[in-house]
């Protein structure tokens, strides 16, 4: 039903491009997350450029920075990602943070926890596995585009992470897409570790989700990897 009422708001707003990309990806595709996993107890010691940013949680008014669409001519993963926004600030899905600095809120991100893991389900319908009473997930960082420029992500990450410490939680989890080296670079530079493969496929408009565990040496043999997906996509085969 929120897919449905996404692709509306879309057409209403005049963005029928990007809504054709999306129906294209639900008809046939295939993609790729390696979830990483890090231990909040134990300090970040990476050094990584940060931005001067406040971190709390989201209120009311900050939603519209990240939920007003773009002129519809303008780019289609913007709209998509902010028409994505705007589902999960509506669906009740809680523990959204924001990252805010002197020209306002221009960063957010969900730290979930398992008090959500209904909500979670009900929301993601089975993209990640439930969460254990020590778990937190880290999901959909969207930093605002003309702030893309700043390291914002990185402090705001960091925060979350103490955060996630200060919560009593034990593991923390975060699912990247492998065709995004950049990001993945970044979180393994963390220490973040793989533990796990995920694979999602849609066909004719259903979706089915599979994860395989990674084993230690295989754990390093993705860190390695100079093609990511290719090693990603010959694990689940």
């Amino acid at each position: 039903m929120r897919n449905l009422q996404k692709a509306l708001w879309l057409l209403r707003k005049g963005h029928y491009r990007p809504l054709l990309r999306r129906v294209r990806r639900l008809a046939w595709s295939e993609s790729f997350a390696a979830g990483l996993e890090y231990d909040p107890r134990v300090p970040i010691t990476a050094r990584v450029p940060r931005a001067p940013v406040h971190v709390r949680p989201i209120e009311p008014k900050d939603v519209p920075a990240f939920t007003s669409l773009p002129p519809a001519a303008s780019s289609r993963v913007e709209a998509l990602t902010r028409a994505s926004a705007r589902n999960l600030l509506e669906s009740g899905l809680r523990t959204c943070y924001v990252g805010v600095t002197d020209d306002g809120p221009v960063y957010m991100q969900f730290l979930v926890t398992a008090a959500e893991n209904e909500r979670l389900a009900a929301v993601y319908e089975g993209l990640f596995p439930p969460l254990a009473e020590h778990e937190g997930l880290l999901e959909f960082a969207f930093t605002l585009q003309q702030y893309r420029a700043r390291p914002v992500m990185p402090a705001v990450l960091l925060r979350l992470v103490e955060i996630a410490r200060e919560r009593g939680l034990e593991r923390v989890v975060t699912y990247v897409r492998v065709d995004n080296p950049s990001l993945m670079r970044f979180f393994l530079r963390l220490s973040f570790a793989p533990f796990a493969i995920r694979v999602e496929r849609w066909r004719f408009f259903r979706r089915r989700v599979e994860f395989r565990p990674l084993e230690p040496s295989a754990a390093q043999e993705l860190v390695g990897a100079r093609d990511v997906e290719a090693f990603a996509a010959a694990r689940l085969r």
